[in-house]
């Protein structure tokens, strides 16, 4: 019996299927992992024609404290529930350090309840 899929996302590696050569896509939580890393990796405004785009992380490199990583939390709530409505965010924690931001997004998949999470770093380069 075959699994079902309900999101399926083009693999941007392009990792060809070893026999029919076609490109073997993304499903389910591994899309949806992807989806949410381009979109608080993209810097809003570097999208043509969809300058909303994206988060403004970027801008929290050089910021320190509870309050930018608060800011920080809303920001991406807002982005991630915006642009990505096959998600429910849970709960967003950020750590903003001396080298590096680290976050860390705990998230349920609409119509199959399954709870996701991701987590990524957002290095400082010296």
């Amino acid at each position: 019996m075959a699994k079902l899929v309900f999101y399926k996302d083009l693999n941007l590696n392009f990792t060809p299927h070893p026999v029919s050569g076609d490109v073997v896509p993304l499903t389910d939580d591994a899309a949806i992992r992807r989806s949410l890393s381009n979109l608080i990796r993209t810097k809003k405004g570097t999208r043509p024609f969809r300058p909303d785009f994206g988060s403004n992380i970027f801008n929290y490199l050089f910021q320190s404290g509870p309050f930018a990583e608060d800011s920080l939390n809303r920001e991406l709530y807002e982005t991630i529930s915006r642009h990505e409505p096959r998600v429910i965010v849970n709960s967003i924690r950020s750590t903003i350090n001396d080298t590096d931001i680290e976050i860390q997004v705990n998230y349920t998949i609409r119509n199959v309840n399954i709870i996701g999470n991701i987590e990524t770093t957002i290095k400082k380069v010296a």
